[in-house]
């Protein structure tokens, strides 16, 4: 493909990520408000992550994401992306920027083979918790200064997400802590992990 075919594309590209939506109507709020739903897009656009929801659309899609929004750290996404034969990719992005505020660039950008193994240790955690059924919205925000964890899937054409303030437990920090610890390794201090 020529240079001209490359720019189209990448054009296509971020005219299709600048316009997705990324969740469904009140999906993140009861009462039909769309800041969470900006907020959390725009943050995912910075990332310059697709729509799972998107994704839905196309059955033999298989993904799940952790958007990690933390007050005063950087915004943090990471997506298991399941191949048919069951192994995965690992995406593990952040921005420069601060998760409740603006989002900054993107400073971080690494995909990385998982294994049949650990795809797999993934799915158990996803189906003992019971994350599909698990309800959404929930109305459990105390405080301004915070962490959000929105847990996302798409499978056989369904799309389900799960938005928790600080969980100390429950299925967005079981699953929030297996991929951005025991999967994607991130090292940080006690402190920032809130």
């Amino acid at each position: 493909m020529g240079t001209t075919g490359r720019l189209i594309v990448a054009i296509t590209l971020c005219v299709s990520a600048c316009h997705a939506q990324f969740f469904p109507k009140s999906s993140l709020d009861s009462r039909g408000d769309d800041f969470k739903a900006n907020w959390y897009s725009a943050q995912l656009r910075a990332l310059e992550e697709p729509s799972l929801l998107d994704l839905a659309d196309h059955r033999p899609s298989h993904s799940y994401r952790f958007l990690w929004l933390r007050t005063f750290n950087h915004p943090v996404a990471i997506r298991i992306d399941i191949k048919p034969d069951g192994t995965g990719l690992l995406t593990i992005k952040a921005c420069s920027g601060a998760g409740g505020f603006a989002p900054g660039t993107l400073i971080e950008n690494m995909t990385q083979a998982l294994s049949d193994i650990q795809v797999n240790s993934f799915l158990e955690l996803v189906d003992r918790v019971d994350f599909w059924s698990a309800p959404n919205p929930v109305e459990d925000q105390t405080g301004t200064d915070g962490s959000e964890w929105i847990i996302e899937g798409v499978r056989d054409g369904k799309y389900h997400v799960v938005d928790r303030w600080m969980p100390e437990r429950g299925v967005a920090r079981e699953l929030g802590v297996f991929l951005a610890f025991d999967l994607a390794k991130m090292n940080l201090p006690k402190r920032d992990i809130y």
